[in-house]
């Protein structure tokens, strides 16, 4: 039996020590990454084989959700590891390999490390009906000449409108819920700093950045064979769309886009850019057709990023996060807390390093754009701070 003062302890390791840090090389989403796992247990009367299953399992556990690969095959992948460390297993392709790194027995506390090499699941996921909210500002138009024609000089900001206008229509649960009434032009090496900014500001998980490349005129004269028929024109429409994790900063999604279209306005007419007689001429229509497709690549690209907010404030043992019903928490749901930061190593490559909080968190009131979470077993908050993270499970 352990002591009252063990007692205590162990508590203490469950809330604080028992954190599993992971550390995953930066290369894309569609890739494996490799997951470096560190659980501890408590060795409870000498069973030192338990506690080695109990770390083990905790710490696959944590590894494969966070990852967002399926947990019903965490036992197996255990036994696997207890009757041979080196041993290589497959799981539905989702946990290319998996080894133990390191082992050590410290008095009452066992610690073991993992690495595992884990694919993003590619069939099916649980966040795939989860609300997606975005934050953008009006779509960047490079060169504002090209607006002339039509003296459509608030294009930038309808375009915004409009692709947020469709996006709620033709989407169940995604929203470009802030626009900044501004353009902005990011320099590259500030890029990550000001979506994350953008996104918080918003209370949006993501954000997009739009570029419209492209508003030319294309002008054929009327043949001198019919001199009273009117000019043919074409306008020309592209963009590029870049999609951003607002929590580290990183691009999910880029792509470009282009059509063109029969201009059917006078040359020296003045358009209403925001009104539904311009968005229903040809231009217009040909113009919407090219952004909902841009929406539902959009859509499929983050499918699988699961529900991401932050801890805006923590009183005793009451967590204060970001997301509310507006992002389709319900009280109950199940959550995970944990500290991110980027590290580099000596060759320049950037790690992102996860330390998760221990256990599970759950929703006890939710409100429009916050809810307060508590600890399901402990109800202990120990460390946990305002801006670290919280995931839906």
């Amino acid at each position: 039996m352990l002591s009252n003062k063990s007692k205590v302890y162990v508590m203490l390791l469950n809330a604080v020590v028992a954190l599993v840090c992971l550390v995953a090389f930066l290369h894309g989403q569609a890739h494996a990454m490799w997951y470096e796992a560190k659980g501890q247990a408590i060795i409870l009367n000498g069973d030192k084989e338990a506690a080695k299953r109990e770390a083990i399992e905790e710490a696959l556990k944590q590894a494969m959700l966070f990852s967002g690969a399926s947990v019903n095959s965490v036992q197996q992948l255990t036994n696997g590891l207890l009757e041979n460390e080196e041993l290589t297993i497959r799981s539905n392709g989702e946990v290319e390999q998996i080894e133990i790194i390191d082992e050590r027995y410290n008095g009452e506390i066992f610690t073991v490390s993992i690495r595992a090499d884990i694919f993003p699941a590619t069939r099916t996921c649980n966040a795939g009906n989860d609300k997606k909210l975005f934050a953008t500002t009006y779509f960047l138009i490079p060169n504002r000449q090209q607006l002339t024609e039509g003296n459509i000089r608030h294009f930038d900001e309808a375009v915004t409108n409009k692709f947020a206008k469709l996006m709620s229509e033709t989407t169940d649960n995604l929203r470009l819920a802030y626009i900044a009434p501004h353009t902005a032009k990011f320099k590259s090496e500030y890029t990550e700093q000001n979506v994350r900014s953008l996104a918080q500001y918003g209370n949006s998980q993501f954000a997009i950045i739009g570029t419209i490349d492209d508003l030319s005129i294309d002008r054929q004269p009327a043949s001198v064979f019919t001199p009273w028929s009117d000019d043919k024109v074409d306008r020309y429409f592209a963009i590029t769309l870049e999609v951003f994790d607002g929590i580290n900063g990183g691009r999910l999604f880029t792509k470009s886009y282009n059509t063109h279209a029969e201009w059917t306005f006078d040359r020296f007419e003045q358009i209403d850019e925001h009104s539904n007689y311009f968005w229903q001429s040809i231009y217009g229509r040909k113009t919407q057709d090219l952004l909902l497709d841009a929406i539902q690549d959009i859509k499929e690209s983050i499918a699988c990023q699961p529900t991401t907010g932050r801890v805006i404030n923590v009183a005793g043992d009451i967590i204060s996060i970001s997301l509310g019903r507006d992002n389709g928490i319900e009280e109950n749901d199940e959550l995970m807390l944990y500290q991110a930061k980027e590290i580099m190593d000596n060759k320049g490559k950037k790690f992102l390093q996860y330390s998760l909080y221990p256990g599970t968190f759950v929703v006890e009131n939710t409100f429009a754009n916050s809810s307060t979470i508590i600890h399901k077993q402990s109800g202990l908050v120990a460390n946990i701070q305002e801006n670290d993270f919280v995931v839906k499970k």
